[in-house]
């Protein structure tokens, strides 16, 4: 009978530990994931901050380009012509300087 008792308080105590070890794996399983998640938003974090980096960097060598365009458009687009009698190149001059922009 005795011995009976210890089995029973052995296999108790067994599954007491087995329930135990199974919240203890619950709980690590779930904290490994929230890791993983969280490590998943710092990599997007990062790709997002290069694309954002990436994109302003074009946004400003766009604006440079299109600054120095400008500057270089207006004085090699706009050349000064001498006023010609033949009415066709005077045409042509005009239609280039409405096209430019003067």
């Amino acid at each position: 009978m005795w011995h009976e008792i210890e089995d029973l308080q052995k296999k108790a105590e067994l599954e007491f530990q087995l329930r135990s070890l199974e919240e203890k794996e619950k709980t690590l399983e779930e904290r490994a994931r929230l890791l993983e998640e969280k490590l998943a938003i710092k990599e997007l974090e990062q790709k997002l901050r290069i694309k954002t980096e990436s994109i302003e960097k074009l946004e400003f060598r766009i604006s440079e380009l299109e600054q120095r365009l400008g500057v270089s458009a207006d004085v090699v687009a706009v050349p000064r012509m001498e006023p010609q009698t033949n009415t066709q190149h005077g045409e042509n001059s005009y239609n280039l300087r409405k096209l430019f922009g003067e």
